[in-house]
C-alpha cells in the first residue's frame, strides 16, 4: 500500500484518549510505502504521539473510506466531545482540519447557500473555542496552515477576527457573528480567475481592476440574505476600505467604515502578508508588526492594531 492511495491526516489531531475507529497507517522510512501503525479500536496514548513528535512525523493515513469517520472525530474534538484530557491545542486542530475541508469542499463547488450554511455553522465553534477561559491564541496559531488558497486565507482571518473580537471585548454572540463574517469576507475573490489569484509575476492594470472587484461582488452575492447582519455584509463589502480613504471599492473614510470591517481589515492584512504566496515569501511576525504599525492611525485603525499586536507579539509560532 502507497500513501497516495490514502488520506494524509495530522498527528496534531490525534487525541490520546479517544480513538477514531479507522485503522492509522504511517510511512516506512522515508518511502512513499506505508504500514499499519495503529488498529481501528486501539487510541493513540500519550508515550505514542510524544514518540511520532521526537521522530519528527507529522502525518499519518487513513484509507479513504474512512474519511467521514473522521470527520466525524475531529467534529466531536472541536465541538468539545471526548474526555476531559483531551487540550486546547488538540481542539484547536480538529476545529481547523473540519474548517479547512468544508471550505474548500463549498469553495471549490461555488455552493452560496452551502457556504454560507457552513459559515454559521463552524463560526458556533469557533466561537465556543476562541472564548474558552483556557483559550490560548498561541494553540490554534500553531495548527494553522498558511498557503495561499482562497479557503485556507478565511479560516485563517476568521480564526483571527474572532480571537481579536474576543479581546476587544465583543459579546460571545458577536464573536460568533464575527468569525462567521470573516469566514465570507473572500467570497467575491471565487469570480476571479485563478490565473489571476496565483500569478507568480505582477498584475497588470486589468488584473488588479479585477482583484478590486471581489468586495462588491462578494456583497452582492450576500445581500439579498436574511440570515446575514449588516455588520456581516460590511466586513465583506468594507475591508479593503482604509481610514485616509486609499481603499477600495468607494474609497471610504473613517466612521464611514463599520467598525468589524475594520477589525477585518487588520487581520486580513496580517495574514496575507505572513502567509506563502505565488509571488513572495512571508513576512516574518516582527516584519508584520512593523508594517501594521506604519499604517496605524492613518489608513488602519490605531486601538485595532494595538489589541492585534498584543495578542501576537508574546508568541513564537506565527
Amino acid at each position: 500500500m502507497f500513501a497516495n492511495e490514502l488520506i494524509a491526516i495530522s498527528v496534531s489531531t490525534l487525541s490520546p484518549t479517544t480513538a477514531i475507529g479507522t485503522d492509522l497507517y504511517c510511512r516506512v522510512d522515508n518511502t512513499d510505502r506505508v504500514q499499519l501503525y495503529r488498529g481501528a479500536d486501539y487510541p493513540m496514548q500519550p508515550e505514542d504521539l510524544n514518540k511520532l513528535k521526537s521522530r519528527g512525523v507529522n502525518q499519518l493515513f487513513i484509507e479513504q473510506e474512512s474519511r467521514t469517520k473522521y470527520q466525524d472525530y475531529l467534529r466531536d474534538i472541536a465541538e468539545g466531545g471526548g474526555e476531559d484530557g483531551i487540550g486546547i491545542e488538540q481542539r484547536s486542530a480538529a476545529l481547523n482540519e473540519v474548517v479547512l475541508d468544508v471550505l474548500e469542499t463549498s469553495f471549490r463547488e461555488r455552493d452560496m447557500d452551502n457556504t454560507v450554511d457552513a459559515a454559521a455553522h463552524l463560526s458556533g465553534i469557533a466561537a465556543n473555542l476562541v472564548t474558552r477561559d483556557d483559550f490560548g491564541s498561541e494553540d490554534l496559531f500553531r495548527v494553522m496552515n498558511h498557503d495561499y488558497a482562497t479557503f485556507t486565507h478565511s479560516a485563517n482571518v476568521a480564526y483571527y477576527c474572532g480571537i481579536l473580537a474576543s479581546s476587544l471585548g465583543y459579546s460571545r454572540d458577536d464573536v460568533e457573528r464575527i468569525i462567521a463574517g470573516g469566514l465570507l469576507h473572500d467570497l467575491g475573490k471565487l469570480d476571479i480567475a485563478d490565473t489571476i489569484l496565483t500569478k507568480t509575476g505582477r498584475l497588470d492594470e486589468e488584473e488588479f481592476e479585477a482583484i478590486k472587484k471581489h468586495p462588491l461582488n462578494g456583497f452582492c452575492q450576500l445581500a439579498h440574505r436574511h440570515d446575514l447582519t449588516r455588520s456581516q455584509l460590511m466586513m465583506v463589502y468594507q475591508h479593503h476600505e482604509r481610514l485616509d480613504g486609499g481603499g477600495y471599492p468607494v474609497g471610504l473614510v473613517s466612521e464611514e467604515i463599520h467598525p468589524w470591517a475594520k477589525l477585518c481589515s487588520v487581520v486580513d492584512i496580517y495574514e496575507a502578508v505572513t502567509s506563502h504566496r505565488p509571488y513572495r515569501k512571508p513576512m516574518l511576525r516582527s516584519q508584520a508588526i512593523d508594517l501594521l504599525r506604519r499604517e496605524s492611525g492613518s489608513a488602519l485603525d490605531k486601538e485595532v492594531v494595538e489589541c492585534w499586536i498584543s495578542i501576537i507579539q508574546p508568541t513564537t509560532s506565527i
